[in-house]
């Protein structure tokens, strides 16, 4: 081969990189698109709005883009999916007993169907890692997810000032996956430490006073669901995020006072008397309905520690478990890890605390990073805040739970990467 055949076929592997290059480019922006789209439709849910969009499933087409565009970038760029790390191992043990109990399940149906919202939540968690994996691309699906939740927060706004069918007469609620109080406030406060991050960095002043807005219209929304859990879950998604950093804690005082001055003018009275009764829980009806599912959970462990009923079968063994005293209404049970244990036994209970204990250390120490710190501690402020509400309520397939350590970790894999380059950096 002579020296033009040499140099030319140098330039055509040149070009052959350069054109690999600009397609995992292409093809990774289109996974953050898809990322971004797929937290928009989610909490916008453009659906209950305009009916038309409903045909179009806007939400899941824009997941599937998001996972198709993560594989494709895999395949053209050559870099590996990244999954977050040794620990997931233990969240993937967990998902997979979800398929697993069809073995021994007592509603075969039910556990069909959470076996494929299992895959969802690990095609989330999976996708979201890859495709936030810069802190500007973090940065923008923090900021996104909190303008997005207008949606369901103005919407459950409106609801309230309407009067429209409220839930015991006083509670709001929206539509869809936010019919229910409870899961209306857990899915803003999931989001509620990104909007006060966006006041918080924001340059430009109109963005500061957009997202502080932003915060308003979400903290109205968790009070007009009455949801006590969700008031509890608010206030400390607020304080833990804002306690992180340089007069941290004198700062998350200061906004304290202001929330309570806040809720103190403009609380409805039917929000102080619901959130007055956690000081008489004996008396409360919906305690009381948690108590019962707490009493079939017992008989459950008893007879199938290692296995529970199957998974999303703990209503169905309702009827085979409860007292007599529980009549014949369901619940169901009212916390994630208890829901766990009564679906798949305490192995797999085992297993999502362990991985969630993990996970919470990690993305606590990356909020000390001095690059992507103040995003740690937004993600873990709001995990902190959503998994108070699921000790209260339990739904352990839950799009946002799986969003949340997603960006967490995604957080953490930045902050061990900025190291490993300063550490070479002095070598």
């Amino acid at each position: 081969m002579n020296g033009t055949d040499t140099a030319a076929l140098d330039a055509s592997l040149l070009a052959r990189e350069a054109w690999i290059a600009r397609a995992g480019r292409r093809w990774g922006a289109l996974a953050h698109a898809g990322a971004l789209a797929f937290v928009a439709m989610l909490y916008s849910s453009p659906q209950f709005w305009w009916p038309a969009f409903e045909r179009f499933r806007l939400a899941y087409a824009s997941a599937a883009i998001l996972a198709g565009a993560v594989v494709v970038h895999r395949v053209v760029s050559g870099e590996r999916i990244r999954v977050g790390g040794w620990g997931t191992v233990l969240v993937f043990a967990y998902l997979s007993f979800i398929p697993l109990s069809l073995a021994w399940t007592i509603d075969r149906n039910e556990t069909l169907r959470q076996s494929v919202e299992a895959w969802k939540m690990a095609v989330i968690f999976v996708a979201v890692q890859n495709a936030v994996d810069t802190r500007e691309r973090l940065r923008r699906f923090l900021l996104v997810a909190a303008l997005a939740s207008l949606g369901p927060a103005l919407g459950g706004i409106e609801v309230w000032r309407t009067g429209d069918a409220l839930v015991d007469g006083f509670r709001t609620h929206w539509r869809g996956n936010y019919a229910d109080p409870n899961r209306l406030a857990m899915s803003v406060i999931a989001v509620l430490p990104f909007a006060l991050y966006g006041a918080w960095t924001a340059r430009q002043r109109w963005a500061r006073v957009a997202f502080l807005a932003v915060v308003v219209a979400q903290i109205a929304c968790v009070v007009l669901t009455h949801s006590r859990s969700g008031t509890i879950g608010a206030g400390l998604a607020v304080m833990v995020f804002l306690a992180r950093g340089r007069r941290g804690v004198p700062r998350a005082l200061v906004a304290g006072v202001v929330l309570a001055g806040a809720l103190a003018a403009w609380a409805p009275e039917t929000f102080w008397q619901r959130n007055a009764t956690l000081g008489n829980l004996e008396e409360d009806e919906s305690v009381q309905g948690r108590e019962h599912a707490w009493e079939v959970l017992g008989v459950i462990v008893q007879e199938r520690p290692l296995t529970g009923v199957g998974a999303g079968a703990f209503l169905s063994a309702w009827y085979r478990y409860a007292p007599l005293s529980a009549g014949g209404h369901r619940y169901v049970a009212h916390n994630i890890l208890l829901e766990i244990v009564g679906d798949l036994g305490v192995l797999a209970f085992a297993l999502f605390a362990a991985f969630a204990a993990w996970a919470l250390r990690l993305i606590w120490r990356a909020g000390d990073d001095p690059l992507v710190g103040i995003e740690a501690r937004a993600v873990f402020g709001a995990l902190v805040g959503y998994l108070v509400c699921e000790m209260a309520n339990g739904y352990s397939m839950s799009w946002y739970l799986y969003f949340l350590f997603a960006c967490g970790l995604a957080a953490v894999r930045m902050a061990r990467l900025r190291r490993a380059l300063a550490e070479e950096a002095v070598a």
